[in-house]
């Protein structure tokens, strides 16, 4: 019998994520096209203070477009700019709001929940 050693690709992400809590990295439904480029996945960086500057915590906890396309120009790998984030399919921009609220939970809180589960 043979033991297949290819990752499936929510594997390969679920070990990223497990290997760096303070990324998340989104599937896009629908790539954004960047020239020759195509862009299928967007890393989060976790934001810290300072890539929250000048912005709401309120707003961006209640999923406010605005807020969260400016933090997502600071967090995104590779860099996506504000017209791109705003041409995005709502369910993308949506995936990437979720992951954005989930840096805003504590660790406490992610514990718990996993322990729900």
């Amino acid at each position: 019998m043979t033991q297949a050693t290819e990752k499936t690709e929510d594997q390969s992400i679920n070990n990223t994520v497990i290997e760096n809590p303070n990324q998340r990295i989104v599937e896009l439904e629908v790539p954004i096209k960047r020239g020759e480029t195509t862009i299928s996945s967007v890393t989060l960086n976790k934001p810290n203070v300072g890539t929250l500057r000048g912005l709401s915590l309120q707003r961006i906890a209640d999923f406010d477009v605005e807020s969260i396309t400016t933090l997502l120009t600071r967090i995104t790998l590779p860099t996506l700019s504000k017209t791109e984030i705003e041409s995005l399919e709502i369910s993308d921009f949506s995936e990437l709001a979720n992951e954005v609220a989930y840096f805003l939970v504590s660790a406490k809180v992610k514990s718990q929940v996993a322990q729900m589960t």
